[in-house]
């Protein structure tokens, strides 16, 4: 299922036009402000750490010490959000 293949040795890094609004507790993805999606907390979360200084191993230590779980179980989850994230091109694969 690895679909971030041929993303080894790169980092995730936010697209600098995107912008994220909490509006009344659920948060939405914006590029212009004329198309939204809904971006649920957990995806929220690996975003934030798509910052160009951790890869995808790192994301997954860094959230399954956050949230208290291992990294093999986290690992499914972060890669389905990073392979979302990628496609709908809320980040973008450095190095």
């Amino acid at each position: 299922m690895l679909e971030l293949q041929g993303f080894e040795g790169r980092k995730p890094t936010r697209a600098r036009n995107l912008k994220v609004i909490d509006h009344l507790g659920t948060l939405y993805a914006t590029f212009d402000g004329s198309h939204m999606w809904k971006m649920d907390k957990v995806a929220y979360g690996i975003w934030q750490m798509c910052d160009g200084s951790r890869d995808f191993d790192q994301i997954t230590v860094a959230l399954a010490a956050r949230i208290g779980h291992t990294n093999e179980d986290v690992r499914p989850v972060v890669e389905e959000i990073l392979t979302d994230l990628t496609k709908m091109k809320f980040i973008e694969w450095i190095g």
